[in-house]
């Protein structure tokens, strides 16, 4: 039995000023200098006389700055740079850009009296608990996910952390988590074994590509072919229904602004969870794009506008008060000593900080590097083991599940019945899987093959960007976007629907 999601609703200048940075060595005090008229009262100036010197100008004051042996002031590219061709010495003439006009589609402030569940969730600072509930009476999530391909190499880590036998909620169901899953490498037999068991099945891109910069920039068609591409494979040859992918996550957590948003509503996507939040004693709770997001933007990429019903689950930052591990959104990046204590202590502290405080969810995500390293895979399993026994109130729940609660909100007594987060029975993973020699072909390689697990029947190619169904000749998701758009009009007022294989009932 499948869970279902929430469901998707549809003047003055300023100055250019940019960031000094002396390359390759140590500027020099800056001194203040009577002897140079600041263009503007702030910024970085060249000196007109000699290349190795600029100013600093701060309130309309100059100071003087000398650059590191060898190296010589650009007045484009405000910094000390090598002396070649590209070199501009002396000053420029400044330039000014007109403030843009105000946005007419900026999103509102969060008014909790019209954004009500199960459609809109707000507060102000992103803290409020849903329900208006005490926290005592909230049950503490854990959200764990995965990101990245799934196949034998990192199954077994998963399986053992994830083990249905051993490991379960207050409920007696297994615990459970979510996959963010790329498409290359990816092992659909594995990834159907996972979603059989009650896991999430999220969308992290077909291609994964780099550099990480080219998906804060990407086009709407590039966010469509990858996210939603994504999902057509998972349906097809992973088993897991279009209606169950509803979540994704931007590669590297870099996130697409506005223009990731359109295609995110635009296709159904029930929610995404790319946004960094910064520290905070107090974490944040996931909340609805109908408003301006209640945080600053730690990545970057967060939308503008309005996405009214779209939800958004947040990577709250964790970290130690004692500075241990530093800060990190995603846990495999906080950089630990070799010492299993050290790693518990840590996972155990920002927990509490969850369960003492507003018990938002505590989301601990991870990469396969991970469980490369024995120490942190010891340490989770004991944090997952020392949750389980010492708080009955806590549960280890899919991004879904914990969102399902947040729309109709319960308290810790009452959840032992939750229809949402009950044991599920799904269609089993085939015993002996298919493994596909696909030829494989983009703008980068011609002829190559690729490898595919799947318990489905083998594509003609390898699935990809532009032919998501691995057939002889593809097609782009717009381009069949725009051909049902076709068909639509062409049999306007017959009163029937034209389903598209890229639809999705959130």
């Amino acid at each position: 039995m499948g869970c279902n999601g929430p469901v998707l609703a549809h003047g003055t200048g300023h100055r250019r000023v940019r960031t000094f940075f002396a390359g390759g060595g140590r500027v020099r005090r800056a001194s203040q200098s009577e002897d140079f008229d600041c263009p503007f009262p702030d910024g970085l100036f060249a000196d007109p006389e000699t290349c190795r010197r600029f100013y600093i100008c701060s309130g309309g004051t100059p100071f003087s700055q000398t650059c590191p042996p060898s190296l010589y002031f650009d007045d484009i590219k405000k910094f000390c740079t090598f002396k070649n061709k590209e070199l501009t010495c002396g000053p420029v003439e400044s330039t000014t850009t007109e403030r843009p006009p105000p946005d007419p589609e900026v999103a509102p402030k969060c008014d909790p009296s019209t954004c009500t569940l199960p459609e809109c969730f707000c507060s102000a600072d992103g803290t409020l608990i849903p329900g208006d509930l005490e926290p005592k009476d909230v049950p503490q999530m854990i959200l764990m996910s995965f990101d990245g391909a799934l196949n034998n190499m990192n199954y077994p880590h998963y399986r053992s952390l994830l083990n249905k036998e051993h490991r379960k909620n207050p409920n007696g169901c297994p615990i459970r988590a979510t996959f963010f899953l790329s498409h290359e490498y990816t092992s659909y037999f594995y990834a159907q074994k996972m979603f059989a068991d009650g896991n999430e099945m999220g969308s992290l891109s077909v291609t994964h590509r780099g550099p990480e910069s080219w998906w804060s920039k990407a086009k709407y068609e590039n966010w469509t072919e990858e996210m939603v591409g994504m999902r057509e494979i998972l349906s097809r040859f992973g088993n897991v229904s279009k209606e169950n992918v509803l979540g994704m996550r931007a590669p590297y957590l870099k996130p697409g602004g506005n223009t990731m948003l359109n295609m995110i509503y635009d296709f159904a996507f029930a929610y995404d969870s790319s946004f960094a939040a910064p520290p905070s004693k107090t974490p944040l709770w996931p909340y609805t794009l109908d408003h301006r997001i209640p945080h600053h933007c730690v990545n970057k990429g967060c939308p503008t506008h309005s996405y009214p019903g779209v939800w958004e689950v947040p990577l709250n930052t964790l970290y130690s008060e004692d500075g241990t591990g530093g800060q990190c959104v995603l846990a495999d990046q906080c950089v630990f000593p070799d010492d299993e204590d050290t790693v518990f202590e840590f996972l155990l502290e920002n927990f509490l900080r969850h369960y003492r405080t507003n018990r938002a969810p505590l989301g601990l995500y991870f990469h396969v590097n991970w469980f490369t390293d024995k120490v942190k895979t010891k340490a989770l399993h004991r944090f997952v083991d020392h949750v389980l026994k010492n708080y009955d109130n806590a549960w280890f729940v899919t991004m879904q599940q914990a969102l399902l609660w947040m729309r109709s909100p319960r308290r810790s007594a009452e959840l032992r019945d939750l229809e949402a987060w009950a044991c599920v029975k799904r269609e089993p993973a085939c015993n002996i899987p298919t493994t596909c020699a696909l030829p494989f072909a983009d703008e980068h390689s011609f002829g190559d093959l690729r490898y595919m697990e799947t318990c489905a029947v083998c594509p003609a190619r390898y699935p990809w960007i532009g032919n998501y169904g691995g057939q002889q000749r593809g097609k782009m998701i717009m381009d069949e976007v725009a051909e049902q758009q076709n068909r639509q009009a062409a049999a306007e007022g017959s009163g029937e629907e034209d389903y598209n294989v890229t639809s999705t009932a959130a």
